[in-house]
């Protein structure tokens, strides 16, 4: 499976080049495996956006999770992600994922965290420009919780006395990729009392709804379009890129 556009249709910076791949909504199993592909095949910076249908519970490489768990009913596909943290519930219509894969030699710096800040700068500036007053404070003391939106560390995003945006990442042969999880609103209950039933612990987490600054996931100029071209654009700006043009299609096995 192809995943990157040829050479010519990538932006051409300092550091390589920026990509961006068309936004693409599928079941959780089968954006991991975009993702693996991209962790595998990264030649360029490429950044992509996206939505799980159905709704999917993704937990992080390390995180304990019961196998006897999964032969319960669930509302939702449990999925593992190739980057560390802790569960987050995805679905179309309260929240949108993205992820950024950085090859080797694009990024400023060599540190651990530089994609980490990368990531989270572009998209606290496009927030922001989109209306939303963000939290001057990054990081939350540690709390020990199953839940990624129970607590943030320092590159998390906040919002309205609450965190709006996770960011967690992956390095594998001096790729590193950081996936993205953008809070619109609380999920339905159905798929909140599930999770809570199945973690054991209250969900906490409204959103971007409780900033007043609710910004819908799908239609045409929607604000999250606009949220996601800006970080685009300040990921390009930051990287020293052209403002990249959006791939042909989505991977082939996927179309």
């Amino acid at each position: 499976m192809t995943l990157l556009p040829a050479p010519e249709q990538a932006a051409a910076s300092r550091h390589g080049a920026l990509r961006e791949l068309p936004m693409l909504a599928a079941a959780g199993a089968v954006q991991m495996a975009v993702d693996e592909a991209l962790l595998d095949d990264a030649l360029f910076v490429t950044a992509r956006r996206y939505v799980w249908t159905p709704p999917a519970l993704s937990l992080g490489k390390f995180q304990r999770f019961p196998r006897e768990h999964l032969s319960q009913e669930l509302p939702f596909d449990v999925v593992r992600r190739p980057s560390g943290g802790r569960a987050v519930l995805h679905g179309e219509g309260f929240e949108w994922s993205f992820a950024v894969a950085f090859p080797p030699g694009s990024l400023p710096g060599r540190r651990v965290d530089d994609a980490y800040e990368v990531v989270s700068a572009a998209l606290a500036e496009s927030l922001g420009a989109a209306g939303v007053e963000l939290d001057a404070a990054r990081e939350q003391p540690y709390r020990s919780s199953a839940l990624c939106f129970a607590s943030g560390l320092r590159h998390d995003i906040f919002a309205g006395a609450g965190k709006v945006a996770a960011v967690a990442q992956v390095r594998r042969g001096g790729v590193a990729l950081v996936h993205g999880s953008v809070l619109e609103r609380r999920p339905p209950e159905q798929l909140v009392a599930a999770v809570e039933r199945l973690l054991g612990e209250p969900w906490q987490g409204d959103g971007l709804a409780a900033t007043g600054a609710e910004i819908p996931a799908a239609g045409a100029g929607s604000r999250a379009d606009a949220v996601w071209a800006g970080f685009v654009r300040g990921l390009a700006e930051t990287l020293g890129c052209l403002a990249p043009s959006a791939g042909a299609g989505p991977p082939a096995a996927h179309r």
